[in-house]
């Protein structure tokens, strides 16, 4: 009878998860781990139990399923079936014969101290593979909106910077296809273009708030192929004035009207075309082909208040696209970063309500965040807190949403 051997080794490889075959399985090309698997480890390879790639895949499928901290992250995996455990690749313990998750003291220390930038790069790069929204010729340019958005939760008592994040989501379907970290000190205009670098932005339009509209964020984006439609504050006073002082009354208005939400809004988009053949202010801002006045006049049903609000702004649209509609259209659908993602992260999520402020952790947290409310909507959830609901009554859904199977 041949002896027992006393290496565990092989018995622990025999009850691993094997990982598909990525040339002749299609499914992995869905697969989160296989992007997960890009982030490099920043731990010590002395002492490591768990992989990085099941640490971060455990930590998705928990934000996917409602945690909002590290400590639910934890009970998640805690509660986790074995069949999830095996199917996330977490390590099997051949002494005890079971698969063990990690517990939240080593996924907060990951998560403090792993590459926010790569993680963010490879989160998008899925879900834009999910998402890929190619410009068609025949279509409206899809458009992508930039803002960003300060983590309250990070801001010491004391005083002092907390953690701001630049973000970039489509215009179509809420997709969020980047995202940096703005260091303190710094500022939003700095690192647009360090944004949108790691973004095809051929083809597309870009919108962004009046902090953008500078004539290096316009030269920029025509350099990348993009169109921009920039809105214009009194912070750009010059460009401002000159806007101001176009012709508006004799230039043709496109009116739409919307009921909803307890209101009526009517708004009115006008274009003026710009250039050296019309007798109009000279407007030197690169690359700009039209400017644009939007008013929009907002009656309150249950108070009977009425409101008015104008924006002025500038583009680089040609063509069929230089239109008041569709120029109404962009700027209307700039606000869903607002509505559809930081809105969504500070009342679902509450995430202005963590205490999460060590190293990386609170821009991981945002980044699996941004990942679920993305993916949710790729499947057709348009309420995200139904949709989170919908995947906390079945540990193997969230598995299902991120592409994750056996």
């Amino acid at each position: 009878m041949p002896a027992v051997s006393s290496c565990l080794i092989p018995a622990v490889f025999d009850r691993l998860t094997p990982l598909p075959d990525v040339d002749s399985d299609r499914s992995w090309v869905a697969d989160l781990r296989k992007y997960l698997a890009k982030v490099p480890d920043p731990r010590h390879r002395r002492g490591v139990r768990h992989s990085i790639g099941s640490i971060l895949a455990i930590a998705a499928a928990a934000v996917a399923a409602g945690a909002r901290s590290f400590t639910a992250i934890g009970e998640w995996a805690a509660d986790a079936p074995q069949h999830v455990l095996a199917m996330l690749g977490t390590r099997f313990d051949a002494r005890a014969g079971r698969y063990v998750a990690p517990d939240e003291a080593t996924v907060r220390r990951v998560a403090n101290r792993v590459d926010g930038d790569l993680l963010d790069d490879v989160i998008s790069a899925w879900l834009t593979e999910h998402d890929p929204a190619e410009p068609d010729p025949d279509t409206l340019p899809p458009a992508i909106a930039v803002d960003g958005k300060s983590l309250r939760g990070t801001f010491a008592r004391t005083g002092g910077a907390g953690v701001h994040l630049l973000a970039a989501i489509t215009h179509e379907r809420a997709t969020v296809v980047g995202q940096r970290q703005v260091p303190a000190g710094s500022s939003e205009i700095t690192w647009f273009p360090r944004l949108l670098d790691t973004i095809d932005l051929t083809g597309r339009v870009v919108t962004a708030d009046a902090l953008h509209t500078t004539a290096a964020h316009a030269r920029y984006l025509h350099s990348r192929g993009a169109y921009y439609v920039f809105t214009v504050k009194q912070n750009q006073q010059r460009l401002y004035s000159l806007l101001d002082t176009l012709p508006w009354h004799d230039i043709p208005t496109h009116v739409t009207e919307n009921r909803g939400h307890g209101r009526t809004e009517r708004r009115t988009t006008q274009l003026a075309p710009l250039g050296d053949f019309l007798d109009y202010p000279a407007i030197d801002f690169p690359h700009a082909t039209n400017a644009f006045l939007i008013e929009r006049y907002t009656t309150h049903h249950t108070s009977g208040k009425h409101t008015a609000h104008a924006a002025l702004g500038i583009t680089n649209t040609t063509g069929p696209w230089a239109h008041p509609a569709h120029i109404s259209h962009y700027v209307r659908n700039h606000w869903h970063i607002e509505n559809k993602l930081h809105w969504i992260r500070d009342v679902t999520y509450t995430e202005d309500a963590s205490r999460t402020r060590t190293g990386t952790a609170p821009r991981v947290m945002a980044t699996l965040r941004n990942l679920t409310t993305s993916a949710l909507r790729h499947t057709g959830w348009t309420n995200i807190a139904a949709g989170l609901r919908h995947m906390t009554r079945d540990t193997t859904r969230p598995l299902t949403l991120l592409g994750i199977h056996p």
